[in-house]
C-alpha cells in the first residue's frame, strides 16, 4: 500500500501542478509503479473540468457557451502547468530545425526557448482544443435547456485518460532515448501487464461512454499512437520526455475534435 501511495502522488507531481504532499519515498520502484496511476490523473482532471461546467450551469443556466469554452480551455492547461504543450513545442522546434538529424534533434529539444514553430503548433492546438470544447458544449445542451452528460464525460473524462493512458504502451514498445531524461526512471514501470490492463480498462470505458462510437474513436487513437511512434523511431530512434508530453496534447485535440464531429 505504501508503494501505490506515493506512487500516485508522485504520477499527481509529474503530471500536473495541483498541491500534492511533500514525497517522503522516490525512488525507482514508485517512479514505475506511478504509470499504473496515469489514467486515474486523467480522469480528475475531466471531473474538474465536468465540476466546473456544472457549478457554471448552476449559477446560470444561459451561460454564454463560448466563454464557458475559453474558461474550460483555461483550466485543462493549467492542471498540467502546460507541461505537455511545452513538450509540444519542443518537439516541434526540434522536427524542423534538426533537419533529420537525430542529434541535432535532441540539442534543439533541451533549449528552453520556443522557435516559431513551436508557438505555431501550440496555437493550433490550442485553437482546434478550444472550437472542439464549445462544439462539445453546444452539442450536449439540448433546446430545452438539459445536458447530455455522457457526451461530456467522454469529452472532457474519457479524452484526458486516453491520452495519459497511452504512455505505458509508448514507453513499451518505444525506447527511451535518454538514459538520464526526464521520463526514464518510467520505463522499468511499463510492462506487457499494465499495458494489457490499462488499454483494457479504457476500451471498456470508451464502449461506456461512446457506445457506438466508441470503436471510431479506439481505431482513430491507436492510430495516432502508431503514427506517433513510427516518426519517433524514425527521427530519434525512440521516445523522449518531450515527445510522450507532444503526443499527449495531439491525442487530446484530435480524439475531442473526433467525438464533437
Amino acid at each position: 500500500m505504501n508503494l501505490h501511495w506515493w506512487a500516485f502522488w508522485y504520477a499527481m507531481a509529474f503530471l500536473t501542478r495541483l498541491p500534492t504532499p511533500y514525497l517522503k519515498r522516490v525512488d525507482e520502484a514508485v517512479a514505475a509503479r506511478s504509470l499504473v496511476f496515469y489514467p486515474l490523473v486523467g480522469a480528475l482532471l475531466g471531473l474538474s473540468l465536468l465540476a466546473f461546467t456544472a457549478a457554471c450551469v448552476f449559477y446560470n443556466p444561459q451561460v454564454s457557451l463560448l466563454l464557458l469554452a475559453a474558461l474550460l480551455l483555461f483550466i485543462w492547461v493549467v492542471f498540467s502547468g502546460a507541461l505537455h504543450l511545452d513538450g509540444l513545442a519542443d518537439s516541434a522546434d526540434a522536427w524542423v530545425g534538426g533537419l533529420g538529424n537525430k542529434e541535432r534533434t535532441l540539442a534543439i529539444m533541451k533549449d528552453p526557448q520556443s522557435g516559431p514553430m513551436g508557438v505555431t503548433v501550440i496555437a493550433v492546438i490550442l485553437l482546434v482544443k478550444f472550437a472542439a470544447i464549445y462544439a462539445l458544449l453546444d452539442k450536449a445542451q439540448s433546446s430545452s435547456g438539459s445536458w447530455n452528460i455522457w457526451l461530456l464525460i467522454a469529452g472532457f473524462m474519457l479524452v484526458p485518460m486516453l491520452a495519459r493512458g497511452a504512455v505505458p504502451g509508448l514507453l513499451a514498445t518505444t525506447p527511451y532515448v535518454r538514459k538520464k531524461g526526464l521520463a526514464s526512471a518510467l520505463v522499468a514501470g511499463a510492462t506487457p501487464l499494465v499495458v494489457g490492463i490499462t488499454g483494457t480498462l479504457l476500451a471498456l470505458l470508451a464502449g461506456v461512454f461512446l457506445q457506438t462510437q466508441a470503436l471510431f474513436i479506439l481505431a482513430l487513437w491507436l492510430t495516432i499512437l502508431m503514427m506517433a511512434r513510427t516518426a519517433m523511431i524514425k527521427r530519434l530512434g525512440g521516445c523522449t520526455g518531450d515527445t510522450l508530453g507532444a503526443s499527449i496534447e495531439i491525442q487530446e485535440a484530435l480524439l475531442l475534435a473526433a467525438i464533437a464531429l
